[in-house]
């Protein structure tokens, strides 16, 4: 009898144990749900447990209050090929030459996506850092990397990054790279310096959030203009068929920039509760008292557990006061070229200030307002100084606005934006530039894994004002009318499809001897992009194909086809101590015009003397991570070994990386 009570009384305890332990559970959850990241909005549902010891990052985007995507560093198929100079999947080359340097060569070019005024040459388009490029941090632990790269050559890579939450929702980091790659010409250098530091702050409930960041860089090129085996200088010629210098044997520029930038928003609507408190729930669980066998059962204790509701309470409001806020920033741009000729300094300046409002206010990702409204004003002031002390400005009024109505699995969406100068340094036919977009997207599964869209876009843009005081005359504004259909499949096996057709008027461009030219007839250029990811078990395959047409070479040439594709293995071994990725790059575009690069005042300009490419660009690389180590090794263009002293240009008289060895170690800290 004794027996049968201990084992009643045993089981009695279990089941208690079990009961409380399953009715606990929900509660467990959302404690672990108000850690230091509740402020954050993520986009999709991720489990506590995946954010635990995590270091997440996000990029800047104006006009936005909430995160939409964060990503985690860890290795990234080829991604720590610190020298990498032909990344193209972007759909662009860029110089080797210092590998921050020189870029452009844009093998997809776009029309009609946004509005810009830029004053100062783009030699550093696509490698300086942006606000836009930077990293905004959220850890629940301190992380910091180091990273150094080297090669045969005597190139190396240094980068230095830490960051971590000072207080929950509140974090500092900076980031600095060094680099210092092997020069192309007879005498060429590039020492390239890049720091930026941010901080990101979101209070608990999302309802307070502030951003800043500080970038500096400095650029030091010897950009000789010349190659010993150039045909203009093996010919005893000194310049092209336009006069222009062709070699510069001192040839060097210094370039200093320095950005400053912000953004705070507070959200007027009272948060709408996400989880509400139940009544207690009181349970109990019997046990017998071994000192009164021959007394009944009694209660001996009594247990009370809190439920928490999952659902949220009330319905969010799709009219409300909105979220508003306030950015600004504040660029920098020094340029000293040296030539033989002479040294040109020029400065350039850009202040902008920017007030926006937007109704979707609830930080809840799980209800998505069917009406989005973004209202926005920018005001900006450009500046520029020259070495001969000229000083001139323009005050441009940007207003924007966006509207997105949701529809079940149908998404319409119209922006528009325009560019009002009130201040101008030189004359134009009209005073505004002006953008418009509108778009209609399909979700065609409940997951949304499977989206087509289509989108119509037009832009109005008068020339830059270096283009008017080059010309000296009137030149009418650049017309453009894009016309897009796309596919895309989100998942392991990612695949993108774009079809895309652009109506050009009045383009404008610069030719060898740096004079504007305007075109008097229409263009059309037609162009199609396939991007994928695919995965077969432990072998990937990513790549992408352009294929485009212009129907006038002679205003704008593009190559006909382009590709970049890296098949490689990625595995774990040793019990999955040891991740391991081994493969191939290969790059190709067929031959085309491409823009010439002008060391002496920062510009590319259109030529028909020299076409570039019609060549194959072959990389192998290897990749091994060890717990929070990574290793790199990479031949880069390989198939230069064999190959009979082939000319490889990524642009006129500038040549492409010829083989190399590289090899870097990274060293990541979760502490």
């Amino acid at each position: 009898m004794r027996t049968l009570q201990a084992l009643h009384l045993r089981l009695c305890r279990l089941a208690a144990l079990a009961a409380a332990c399953f009715i606990a559970a929900p509660v467990l959850a959302q404690e672990a749900d108000t850690s230091a990241m509740k402020g954050i909005v993520y986009a999709k549902e991720t489990p506590d447990s995946v954010l635990r010891e995590k270091v997440f990052f996000y990029h800047y985007d104006p006009f936005r209050v909430k995160i939409d995507e964060l990503h985690h560093p860890t290795l990234s198929p080829t991604g720590l090929q610190f020298n990498d100079p032909l990344d193209a999947l972007n759909g662009s080359y860029y110089l080797s030459t210092g590998v921050i340097g020189h870029p452009h060569l844009e093998l997809f070019p776009t029309f009609a996506d946004g509005l810009s005024h830029c004053l100062n040459a783009d030699e550093h388009t696509g490698y300086a850092k942006t606000p836009g490029s930077v990293r905004f941090y959220q850890t629940l632990t301190p992380y910091s990397a180091l990273a150094y790269g080297s090669s045969l050559n005597k190139d190396y890579h240094l980068h230095v990054a830490h960051t971590q939450n000072i207080r929950p929702g509140w974090n500092a980091s900076f980031d600095y790279d060094l680099l210092n790659p092997e020069g192309v010409f007879t005498a060429s250098a590039a020492r390239n310096h890049y720091l930026d530091a941010t901080t990101n702050y979101y209070s608990a409930d999302s309802r307070l959030q502030v951003l800043a960041g500080f970038i500096f860089q400095r650029y030091t090129l010897d950009e000789n203009g010349g190659l010993s085996d150039d045909t203009y200088f093996t010919s005893g010629r000194q310049t092209n068929q336009a006069g222009l210098p062709m070699r510069y044997g001192n040839a060097g520029s210094v370039s200093l920039r320095h950005d400053f930038f912000g953004r705070a928003s507070y959200n007027l609507v009272q948060q709408v509760e996400e989880y509400r408190q139940r009544d207690s729930l009181a349970f109990r669980y019997d046990t017998i008292r071994l000192d009164s066998l021959d007394r009944d059962t009694i209660i001996v204790a009594v247990d009370t557990i809190g439920l928490t509701d999952t659902l949220p309470v009330g319905q969010p409001r799709m009219l409300n006061a909105g979220v508003a806020g306030a950015e600004w920033a504040y660029h920098r741009s020094k340029r000293a070229a040296f030539m033989p000729a002479g040294a040109d300094s020029t400065l350039w300046t850009d202040l902008s200030a920017a007030l926006f409002w937007t109704n979707d206010a609830y930080p809840d990702h799980r209800w998505r307002n069917p009406l989005k409204l973004t209202l926005g004003i920018k005001p900006r002031r450009l500046g520029m100084h020259l070495y001969a002390d000229t000083l001139s400005g323009t005050s441009i009024f940007n207003p924007y606005g966006r509207a997105e109505l949701a529809l079940g699995r149908l998404t319409l969406a119209a922006e528009g934006e325009m560019d009002h100068t009130l201040s101008k340094m030189f004359a134009t036919v009209d005073d505004a530039d002006w953008l418009g977009k509108v778009s209609l997207g399909m979700a065609l599964d409940s997951a949304e894994r499977h989206t087509v869209s289509l989108l119509l876009a037009a832009s109005h843009t008068n020339p830059e004002a270096r283009m008017l005081q080059t010309a000296r005359r009137t030149l009418a504004p650049q017309d453009a009318q894009r016309f897009e259909m796309q596919y895309r499949m989100e998942s392991t096996q990612a695949l993108d499809l774009t079809l895309r057709a652009t109506h050009l008027s009045h383009h404008l461009w610069y030719d060898t001897a740096l004079a504007v030219h305007q075109g008097d007839q229409d263009l059309w250029l037609l162009q199609a992009s396939l991007t994928a990811r695919l995965q077969l078990g432990w072998l990937h395959l990513d790549m992408q194909h352009l294929l485009q047409h212009s129907t006038d070479d002679g205003q704008l040439s593009v190559p006909l086809f382009a590709t970049k594709n890296s098949l490689y293995a990625d595995m774990y071994l040793f019990h999955r101590a040891l991740r391991l990725q081994i493969g191939v790059d290969l790059r190709f575009h067929t031959k085309f015009y491409a823009e010439a690069y002008h060391p002496g005042t920062g510009l590319f300009v259109e030529q028909d003397e020299q076409e570039v490419g019609g060549y194959l660009w072959g990389d192998v690389f290897i990749n091994l991570q060890i717990k929070r180590a990574g290793i790199y090794l990479k031949a880069g263009h390989l198939n230069a070994l064999w190959e009979n002293q082939p000319t490889y240009m990524l642009l006129p008289h500038y040549p492409g990386q010829r083989f190399g060895l590289f090899w870097g170690v990274t060293w990541k800290f979760f502490d």
